[in-house]
């Protein structure tokens, strides 16, 4: 497979509802992220069941943890729970980090809390995880050359291409809209562009 081919993927949570997977393999999408956690005791509603069908289904399978941590200790605490609840679980995709409520933390807590996150996580999964961020904090927030290590997962919307003019210059995956349609979906379900390198395997 091209290093710089787009697959096409959607990412998911228990705001989708009841998911028809054989639908939406059959429309053409290759590459699933699947919501797993949230904070230090959250699982997604529908995580085990969106795993178990998107399997059955032979997709691509990450999973995605939303993280809620304000100090180092809970970002510890959290990339143990998302290790935890996903460790025995088939994964062809990176592990992904979700943070995007920052509440009162300054920028360099929140590059603080993001980086020991990520280290606890590529320790504990042996995989380097993915940053996922819209374009705009990408380049203001995550702006750290500690964190241009992991690959980034972009999020922008309404236009032909991300803005790349931050650190990494380059997206492994693309989230460009949060109002697409997928056959096995009911309602809208964001959708995106993976490269290659999102893949464990």
């Amino acid at each position: 497979m091209q290093r710089n081919k787009k697959l096409d993927g959607i990412d998911v949570s228990n705001w989708e509802g009841e998911i028809n997977f054989r639908k939406v393999r059959k429309s053409g999408i290759r590459i699933v992220y699947i919501k797993a956690t949230q904070g230090r005791d959250i699982v997604d509603p529908d995580f085990e069941r969106n795993y178990r069908e998107a399997a059955k289904e032979h997709l691509r399978i990450g999973f995605y943890h939303y993280v809620m941590a304000r100090d180092l200790e809970e970002a510890k605490e959290e990339a143990a729970f998302f290790h935890d609840k996903t460790r025995d679980k088939i994964q062809y995709a990176r592990p992904a980090m979700d943070f995007e409520e920052f509440g009162a933390l300054s920028h360099q807590e929140i590059r603080n809390i993001s980086l020991l996150f990520l280290r606890e996580l590529e320790t504990k999964t042996r995989h380097r995880p993915v940053i996922y961020s819209d374009a705009s904090n990408a380049t203001s927030v995550f702006d750290d050359e500690r964190l241009r290590e992991y690959p980034l997962w972009i999020a922008q919307y309404g236009v032909n291409k991300p803005d790349m003019e931050n650190q990494w210059r380059r997206w492994s995956g693309w989230q460009y809209t949060d109002s697409g349609h997928v056959k096995g979906i009911h309602g809208k379900v964001d959708r995106d562009y993976f490269r290659r390198d999102i893949l464990i395997f």
